[in-house]
């Protein structure tokens, strides 16, 4: 790999590039320590799919085996899923330890760390990484508010003060995160069984096309096989419901066909699979479920998955965005 950045700053503020096999011991135990707020980035960074061959990016604002300062960026990435979400972020400015709104030095001090995280990005080549070189867009995931709205201002503030006319955010989504505790609640009704006649099972590899077919976000066939999953088959070994817990831990893809709604499948579906994520029953796929935790992105006024997350004792903890990033602008926005 090779990298630059730069900082206007007397103390130069960059990045550090901490080789996947230190992660569990730089890297790990700061992201372990603010759980839930970092169990996006948490999960994703121990994901299995991290194999080596990927070359994904680990990096931090601090140098691998030196002190962790009180402020810090953590970055995870792996831009060679070009179909995907690829990057995750992590300031402990994000967590209740420091109040919100940020104070005007916070913000500055945050709004500072993403450009640097950004044109580290931009420069940092990986030519032995499928896919080298890489699309010139970011795709982040699942970003709390607090770095959200840091990005949003920066990309606000460039609009109007530079001369370019691309942006530098072209897309952006939100959600509310429901985080969900693998642990099930004792203040929690058991929920219905499914009729007698659906199974339990993982979801077979023949039908991840309907998966596929039927989620609205992309989704990679191989990427799917590779997650913990739970669905429901009837005795001719038609799938009727299914759901999966994502790379960074996401309950994802729930979802129920039409002709079985109404029957309290979904909520059986999820609970099960969260709670088998919990007791470390996906091992075999490399995920021991060890945070404690899943979370969920659920649109705002989407009733059915706002009643899903509240009978699966989820509580709504912050807003997460998907956005995109264009490297054409970053060196103008960040300059």
């Amino acid at each position: 790999m090779t990298t630059s950045t730069s900082s206007s700053s007397s103390e130069e503020l960059k990045f550090y590039i901490h080789p996947q096999e230190t992660i569990s011991e730089t890297l790990i135990p700061s992201l372990y320590e603010h759980l839930p707020y970092s169990n996006p980035i948490y999960s994703r960074m121990l994901a299995p799919h991290n194999t080596p061959s990927r070359h994904c990016l680990f990096a931090a604002t601090f140098p691998p085996h030196f002190p962790i300062p009180e402020f810090y960026t953590i970055i995870f990435s792996d831009r060679s899923r070009k179909n995907e979400s690829q990057i995750w972020v992590f300031n402990p400015l994000i967590t209740p330890s420091y109040a919100q709104p940020l104070s005007n030095e916070h913000a500055s001090l945050l709004s500072t760390h993403l450009k640097h995280a950004l044109v580290f990005l931009k420069n940092t080549d990986i030519p032995d990484a499928p896919g080298f070189p890489f699309d010139p867009i970011l795709k982040f995931a699942c970003l709390h508010e607090v770095i959200t709205n840091s990005l949003t201002s920066l990309s606000s503030q460039t609009s109007t003060s530079t001369s370019t006319s691309t942006p530098l955010i072209p897309y952006h989504t939100r959600w509310n995160l429901y985080l969900i505790p693998t642990a099930p609640s004792p203040n929690l009704p058991p929920p219905h069984p499914p009729p007698s006649s659906l199974t339990p099972s993982r979801v077979p590899a023949p039908h991840l096309n309907i998966v596929i077919s039927t989620s609205t976000i992309p989704r990679e066939p191989s990427t799917l096989l590779a997650q913990p999953s739970l669905c429901l088959l009837t005795p001719e070994c038609e799938m009727v419901a299914w759901a999966f817990i994502g790379i960074d831990g996401t309950l994802a893809t729930l979802y129920v066909l039409p002709s079985h709604r109404g029957l309290g499948i979904a909520t059986y579906v999820a609970r099960e699979l969260i709670r088998r994520f919990g007791l470390g029953d996906f091992a075999d796929l490399g995920f021991n479920g060890s945070s404690g935790f899943v979370h969920s992105d659920v649109k705002e006024g989407n009733a059915g998955s706002e009643g899903v997350m509240r009978v699966l004792g989820g509580k709504r903890s912050w807003e997460s965005s998907y956005l995109w990033v264009d490297c054409a602008v970053v060196d103008e926005v960040c300059g």
